[in-house]
């Protein structure tokens, strides 16, 4: 009797998030990926194009996820309490996701992932033009933004260490002077 393979494009994209979550984003190459699934690498690109289209698309399905959870978190708040929310959530999905992490902070110029940047940037627009935080508002959005992901950066990086309990303290710390700086008066603008 022949064995009938059932791959699917959802079968593709979540086992390249596993092996990306076990060898990190450069680790992930077409050939692994179709020995973990068992099938021919060839048989891979029926569902992507390319490592970087499968990178993109598992990006895609990523910063669909992260803006599903900041969505839900920051529904009920406004101002202050949602960039702080936003800035927790989006750090817990970083945290939680180190190996896909690169992919929402493109921490690697070699990544061709130009639908996950245009995703993050839409994202970005969604949750700051609201609160008044878009690039064309003021210098302080640049610093609460650079504030997120320089800490986020850090922290992955291994630059901290502190406790986990020191770690979120500091975080939320950190973040609340960048929050506070969207609070300056017109005259140090």
């Amino acid at each position: 009797m022949v064995k009938r393979r059932t791959l699917t494009q959802a079968k593709v994209l979540a086992t390249a998030n596993q092996l990306i979550e076990t060898k990190g984003i450069t680790g992930l190459t077409i050939r692994d990926l179709a020995l973990v699934l068992d099938v021919r690498p060839q048989s891979i690109y029926n569902y992507v194009d390319s490592l970087s289209d499968l990178l993109d698309q598992v990006g895609l399905q990523f910063v669909q996820t992260v803006k599903d959870q900041l969505t839900e978190k920051i529904a009920d708040v406004t101002g202050d309490d949602a960039l702080m929310a936003f800035a927790q959530e989006f750090r817990s999905a970083c945290l939680n996701h180190r190996g896909l992490a690169p992919v929402l902070l493109d921490l690697n110029d070699n990544l061709k992932i130009p639908r996950t940047r245009a995703a993050m940037v839409n994202l970005y627009q969604a949750m700051f033009t609201p609160l008044q935080l878009n690039d064309a508002a003021r210098v302080e959005n640049t610093l609460y933004r650079s504030t997120l992901f320089g800490f986020i950066i850090q922290e992955i990086g291994g630059f901290f260490t502190m406790s986990k309990a020191e770690l979120d303290s500091r975080f939320t710390k950190t973040m609340q002077l960048a929050i506070d700086q969207t609070h300056l008066p017109a005259e140090n603008k």
